[in-house]
């Protein structure tokens, strides 16, 4: 029997649908059932071959057999290249936000994704509260992300916008930090490392350990 025209065609569009996008596209569930079915029907057309095999078509069953398992394992890599790819983008939001997470970008996630991302989150936090048996201290693994880490660096940032998770921040050499639009200030960069990432603060200017205080 012969393969459907467009077989593949589903998972071939799931893949697509990341390419193109910005960021991650909506999850589709629908399209994702879909690919599953087909991979579900090749499993069941090759288990009816085998049946219905006979010495006379034995070439011709086996043929078929194998560009069934093809078609059923290509689905499989696909669809799970979407899943993986999907996943490893979603740990990525960890370290580039922190704990604060764009709504827009949480509602492209299904359920079992947001799920995934509670687990990842609550997994990295304990870890980093817990990484030996006697630390004092948290160790904030997502700080200074993409650069070489500098205790003695800060930065000059203007508040971009401001939201109520952006309250109660607290520096340790300032105290709480009052975020209001259009103002600048002055602190330790590993205090506000994920709001620059998220895009609420932006960066101005970066000040080593030993100018600060003397005038800029």
């Amino acid at each position: 029997m012969p393969a459907p025209t467009l077989h593949g065609h589903t998972a071939i569009g799931l893949l697509q649908d990341l390419k193109r996008s910005r960021w991650l596209p909506q999850f589709n569930e629908k399209d994702v059932k879909k690919v599953i079915e087909e991979i579900r029907q090749d499993n069941a057309e090759m288990k009816r071959m085998a049946r219905e095999s006979d010495d006379q078509n034995e070439n011709e069953v086996l043929s078929g057999m194998y560009l069934y398992d093809e078609l059923m394992h290509r689905n499989k890599r696909m669809v799970l290249c979407y899943l993986n790819y999907r996943a490893e983008t979603i740990e990525k939001l960890r370290w580039q936000v922190g704990l604060m997470m764009p709504p827009d970008k949480l509602g492209k996630l299904h359920e079992a994704e947001k799920q995934y991302l509670k687990n990842y989150i609550n997994s990295l936090d304990k870890y980093m509260k817990r990484y030996t048996p006697d630390c004092k201290l948290p160790l904030d693994l997502t700080a200074d992300a993409g650069q070489a880490p500098n205790d003695g660096l800060h930065v000059k940032v203007r508040v971009l916008k401001a939201d109520p998770t952006m309250e109660g921040i607290q520096s340790l050499e300032s105290g709480p930090l009052r975020f209001r639009p259009g103002t600048q200030m002055l602190v330790k960069r590993s205090d506000v490392e994920h709001l620059i990432r998220a895009g609420k603060v932006m960066q101005v200017r970066s000040y080593k350990s030993d100018t600060v205080g003397g005038g800029f």
